[in-house]
């Protein structure tokens, strides 16, 4: 798959290797949040916008992490802190960095 927003298409390819764990890490250290759910039987968690921490407002959702991330997810996952984070500052190699790839 061919993204022309991606830069390092070389780490690209080795997004499958990535957890729910490591994901939050990533959130933490670009200054985002962590929502974790109201019940205490879901293993789901959103990273959201820290200007917006009302759990009942979709607006503050970037993404959703699952217990289990695969390949697509973390594809999908990556996307969505990119396109948050073109507005803020963040930019493709900070999220590299957060994860430790680079």
């Amino acid at each position: 798959m061919a993204r022309e927003e991606i830069k390092r298409k070389e780490l690209w390819k080795g997004l499958n290797n990535i957890s729910q764990a490591d994901w939050v890490r990533v959130a933490e250290k670009l200054g985002l949040s962590i929502a974790r759910s109201n019940s205490g039987t879901s293993h789901y968690l959103n990273i959201r916008d820290p200007l917006n921490l009302n759990i009942d407002d979709v607006r503050g959702v970037i993404t959703t992490l699952t217990p289990n991330c695969y390949k697509q997810a973390n594809i999908k996952i990556f996307l969505r802190i990119l396109h948050f984070g073109e507005k803020r500052g963040i930019i493709e190699d900070d999220i590299w960095k957060a994860l430790g790839k680079i």
